[in-house]
């Protein structure tokens, strides 16, 4: 039998929306072995998907937004399940992985997906750090990015988001130009090397971030390499020039913007304020290596 565990995002109102799915669903449910846990703070995804994992659950579900489907897969790479599959159900704030995939848009959806066997195989991000003497891993399946999006992440993650997540994410992007400064970073790959001051390095498996900015339209997340976008010494007049053709996912002609391919990179800098951010979970500074992990994980599709 088919066990699936659910990892729902505990913030308010998801755990009854995805009560009222199962429900409506009572009769399809009624012979599958399905785990509800919910989270209570953050981090606690990745506890539940690691404990999920490991009481032999054949599929885990992230039901939130980016951040939630971002802590599951680290939870399913903690444990000793090798064959544990992995999807979503897009209940979160932006919801950007799912704008470059096919992920099922409701739970029967789903639940057909998972009969019918339909998953591939994707590729993952795997960055670490260092924190004094403890080496830190997390893995991402969407995008990293290091310079101003790690301020705005920390901003989105401590606003409301009352006007929704476009809104939310524009107004807190315009604020942080404000009071960003410009980082100056090295980036080695094993084909090119990169010096200067960044406003963003972004690491992209997938396309988008940002509540549908189409950063890296290059990206495909199962061809075993990164596509990199530096935006370099940029200010807040380049970036409003420019949004509208990002949502569009089309390639900037800019100067001091550059688009280039890793499958591995080494970054530094000498400034403490140069930080990391995954997924829309803020990691913290430099140094980071950064590499592929191919085919890291089987996710669900439609």
């Amino acid at each position: 039998m088919l066990k699936i565990g659910f990892v729902v995002n505990g913030k308010k109102g998801r755990q009854k929306r995805f009560n009222q799915e199962l429900d409506k669903l009572d009769n399809v449910i009624r012979n599958l072995n399905i785990i509800v846990k919910e989270t209570s703070k953050t981090g606690h995804a990745i506890t539940l998907a690691t404990e999920l994992a490991d009481a032999g659950c054949t599929h885990i579900i992230a039901v939130g937004g980016d951040g939630t489907l971002n802590e599951t897969v680290n939870g399913v790479k903690k444990s000793s399940n090798l064959y544990c599959k992995v999807g979503m159900l897009t209940y979160g704030t932006a919801n950007d992985f799912a704008r470059t995939i096919s992920a099922p848009k409701s739970l029967q959806e789903l639940l057909q997906a998972i009969e019918k066997g339909s998953y591939r195989k994707l590729d993952l991000g795997l960055i670490e750090r260092k924190a004094g003497e403890l080496l830190y891993k997390r893995y991402f399946i969407n995008i990293a990015d290091l310079g101003i999006g790690a301020e705005v992440v920390k901003r989105v993650n401590n606003s409301s988001k009352i006007f929704g997540s476009d809104v939310t994410f524009f107004g807190a992007i315009i604020r942080t130009f404000f009071s960003y400064t410009n980082q100056p970073v090295t980036c080695i790959t094993d084909d090119w090397k990169w010096e200067g001051k960044i406003n963003s390095l972004v690491i992209a498996n997938g396309k988008y971030f940002g509540s549908g900015l189409c950063i890296a339209p290059e990206a495909d997340p199962s061809d075993g390499k990164f596509s990199i976008v530096i935006s370099g010494d940029i200010g807040l007049g380049d970036y409003l020039k420019n949004v509208v053709k990002i949502k569009k996912g089309k390639i900037l002609t800019h100067h001091k913007v550059e688009y280039k391919v890793a499958r591995s990179l080494k970054i530094t800098s000498p400034s403490a304020d140069c930080c990391i951010e995954a997924d829309g979970e803020f990691i913290g500074g430099t140094p980071v290596t950064v590499q592929v992990v191919k085919e890291g994980i089987d996710f669900i599709y439609r």
